[in-house]
């Protein structure tokens, strides 16, 4: 029987990583160079024998390569049973070992989810197992029909846990839960072939930790956990791990890890994600558990079988009245800058800004994920290395191209291929004048949704929802999204915007991305009195052009939380989320309106789906985790490198308030070099004043920040009070306090908890003020609950 490289097991010592690769691919182990020596063959190329011990034989059932299942009649208690007996020769120690523990590991449960053991004999030399005859089929063979319904799936994964549980109970590790392995009878799900499972063994030497010594690798690749693969100690965890890979196959309908061959499939195991699932709320439900038990370190997996069993208990909608839907695979893609094949100043400017419009075209598809221009920017190269895009940003398709300008016309040529590996998917090259860009860009655009069209099947494809009306107000968009890449550019970029508007005023983005230029520039960059007000104009002219732009949505909400409208950017977001739940953006937002409304572990909640949809997407995450007081969290968390020479005051604080104080100012130190915006440059004062418990000072430097809209966020006012009260200025900042809960800022949690507040909980105007911040989280959790909170985003 032909099996797939990846899918076949892997049982080799560690003789160094190239000699187990060439044994493995070879089928060559100790067991069977051993048994080419000796004398006789296989059961399996035997005629097939009357009788094993005191059962009679009736049939042979299959024959893999640990060994050869017969059917057999038990005469004695009148019953038919399955025998299995050992492949490998009878003078093979290994393999003998082997049979006792998976006898011994399978005898010594008794549960109704594991295949039944009877007796244990040994004939001719040859070692046998007789145990409980299934009928029904495997999950492997069930997968060959295609993908189950939610409900089907997660009811066959709680029986594997409620068996992994009780193998887990006894100190034993299956090692090689796969499929295959899993058996679906009329009666309910049997977990079968103990073949590899073992008990735990810590350092003591026994006969078990001899057969599987530290190095080997026993398994099947493309269910292995990482440290499975990489020959290191497992546990409980590492079944886990299979059990989501199995979970994520019957739901997708492919397996987690794809690969060509078996470097392949350990190298995407090791360090690349499956794409997320979507289909419902209760399918996302699904996929954030199937993410954590994939985690690759086994301490971010649940805890237990019985954890993860109760994590999709806890999923509601996944059994209703109607025919439930089908989960989908998102296709993860990436828009890379184009390569200028001559340079040319009035063009260049094309290299990011076309791909990038590409890439917005493309988020249309609800079957798409497509990944931030941002992120496409980290793999500039003349020819990019596919398996880096393929684990770094996350993705199955790379769309590449060049750029060819003569006179007044330009040649775009762009290749979609798949990654990492690089099968050519599609290709295609247009022409226009530079007087029409949109054409171009929306020619590029379909051509690769069509190419995708046929795997995808939610939706509409629609890559131009909100096509210019003006090529020259295209042109001027294009070069307004390049300069805004930077703080330094957004001043030009607002120019530009403002340009194109003039000259076709009914462009949705143009609208969105000024609104973003005048609320960032007001905040941070210029005193502009009237930045707020015109931020919000343009994105209620965006929204009214199209109510449905997501990207007007998530910059419009980062406006409401700092006028103090937090709760109503929650409930907005949450309702965009329920229509377009592929948007990591969106979600990201989230964790900012979820936080200045006190609702912590929902803004943590929407930071992991976030990433479950986009492992690179930028949030605010950190903030929260300093007002929860995770502060061993915040400051594990590695920032993308897309955010390159960000603030990093939040880890700062974090520090300093923990008496980290030398840290911190080593940190202060990287953020002077890395920023040269002269605000943040006072903030950077700020911290060090406060550091160094000069309150004056501090009082001082934030007189330098007035003009700025930072002062009204009610976010950078509790923050000052906060400082302000670690100092000892109490009154001041019990002052300030009060002015960002009034804001809307209604961080009960952390008043009630940092020790920075003690002095104050006996205070009136302090018990008044956090009565108030609980009120305001009380009443925002009722809206995010009535808006399907929970339903979104599992907090």
């Amino acid at each position: 029987m032909d099996v797939c490289v990846a899918d076949r097991h892997v049982d080799n010592a560690s003789r160094g990583g190239f000699r187990a690769l060439y044994d493995w691919l070879t089928g060559s182990t100790a067991a069977t160079r051993g048994s080419k020596a000796a004398s006789g063959s296989g059961v399996g190329r035997e005629t097939m024998p009357e009788r094993i011990g005191r059962f009679k034989i009736e049939r042979k059932l299959g024959e893999g390569g640990m060994g050869v299942v017969f059917a057999a009649r038990d005469d004695r208690l009148g019953r038919t049973i399955a025998i299995k007996t050992l492949s490998a020769p009878a003078n093979d120690e290994s393999a003998h070992k082997r049979v006792w523990r998976e006898a011994r590991a399978a005898a010594s449960v008794n549960h109704p989810n594991i295949c039944q053991i009877y007796e244990v004999g040994e004939q001719d030399g040859r070692l046998f197992i007789a145990m409980e005859l299934l009928e029904g089929e495997s999950l492997a063979e069930r997968l060959r029909r295609g993908p189950m319904s939610p409900d089907q799936a997660v009811s066959i994964a709680l029986s594997m846990l409620a068996a992994l549980s009780a193998l887990h109970a006894r100190g034993i590790v299956h090692r090689d839960l796969k499929p295959s392995n899993v058996f679906l009878t009329v009666h309910g799900v049997k977990l079968l072939d103990f073949g590899l499972a073992r008990p735990q063994v810590d350092g003591s030497a026994s006969i078990d930790a001899e057969v599987t010594r530290t190095g080997m690798v026993m398994g099947t690749p493309r269910y292995m956990a990482p440290e499975q693969a990489a020959g290191e100690g497992v546990d409980a965890r590492t079944d886990l791990f299979a059990a989501g890979t199995i979970l994520f196959e019957m739901l997708a309908g492919r397996p987690a890890f794809g690969g060509r061959d078996l470097i392949e499939v350990l190298h995407a195991t090791r360090y690349e994600q499956p794409p997320a699932l979507t289909g419902s709320p209760a399918v996302s439900a699904v996929d954030r558990v199937i993410r954590q038990a994939m985690a690759k370190e086994p301490a971010d997996r649940p805890v237990s079988a019985d954890a993860m069993a109760d994590s999709l208990r806890a999923i509601r909608g996944l059994q209703t009245g109607a025919t439930p839907a089908l989960a989908q695979a998102l296709t993860r893609i990436v828009v890379l800058p184009f390569r200028m094949l001559r340079p040319d100043p009035e063009t260049d400017f094309l290299s990011f800004s076309l791909p990038d419009a590409i890439a917005t075209s493309l988020s249309g598809n609800s079957s798409l994920i497509v990944r931030s221009s941002a992120v496409a920017a980290r793999f500039v190269a003349d020819t990019p290395d596919l398996k880096a895009l393929a684990a770094g940003a996350d993705v199955d398709r790379v769309v590449m191209g060049t750029l060819l300008r003569s006179g007044d016309q330009l040649r775009a040529s762009a290749q979609l291929v798949e990654a990492p590996g690089g099968t050519l998917v599609t290709s295609h090259t247009v022409q226009s004048s530079l007087g029409d860009l949109f054409s171009l860009q929306d020619d590029i655009a379909r051509r690769v949704s069509d190419a995708l069209s046929h795997p995808l099947s939610i939706g509409t494809p629609s890559p131009t929802p909100n096509a210019p009306h003006d090529a020259r107000a295209y042109e001027l968009y294009l070069r307004a999204n390049d300069a805004a890449r930077t703080y330094d550019g957004l001043r030009a970029a607002r120019d530009l915007y403002q340009q194109c508007l003039e000259l076709d005023s009914r462009f949705a983005r143009a609208w969105a991305h000024l609104g973003r230029c005048h609320r960032v520039i007001g905040k941070y960059i210029e005193a502009a009195p009237d930045s707020a007000l015109r931020a919000e104009e343009a994105f209620r002219r965006a929204l009214a052009l199209n109510p449905r732009l997501s990207v007007a949505h998530k910059f419009y909400a980062n406006l409401e939380a700092d006028s103090g409208q937090a709760q109503s950017a929650l409930v907005r977001l949450l309702g965009e989320a329920s229509r377009h739940g592929n948007d990591p953006e969106l979600f990201a937002g989230l964790v900012h309106a979820c936080r200045y409304c006190g609702l912590y572990e929902q803004s943590v909640a929407a930071h992991a789906e976030a990433r479950r949809l986009d492992p690179n997407v930028p949030t605010s995450v950190e903030q929260t985790l300093l007002m929860a007081g995770d502060i061993d969290r915040l400051l594990a968390i590695v920032p993308p490198r897309v955010i390159a020479g960000a603030d990093d005051g939040i880890r700062v604080i974090g520090l300093g308030l923990t008496g980290r104080r030398d840290e911190a100012r080593r940190k202060l130190l990287e953020m002077r070099q890395a920023s040269r915006i002269p605000l943040f440059q006072s903030w950077i004062e700020y911290l060090t004043a406060w550091l160094d418990r000069r309150a004056q000072e501090m009082i001082d430097r934030a007189a330098e920040f007035g003009g700025f809209k930072i002062r009204i966020d009610p976010e950078g006012i509790f923050q000052e009070g906060w400082l302000l009260c670690d100092v000892g200025e109490f009154e001041t900042g019990i002052e300030y306090l009060r002015r960002a809960v009034a804001k809307g800022y209604f961080v009960a949690p952390t008043l009630s908890s940092w020790p920075q507040f003690d002095s104050l909980r006996n205070v009136p105007a302090f018990r008044e003020m956090l009565e108030e911040a609980e009120a305001g989280r009380q009443r925002a959790l009722a809206a995010f609950r009535e808006a399907g909170g929970d339903r979104l985003i599992g907090s």
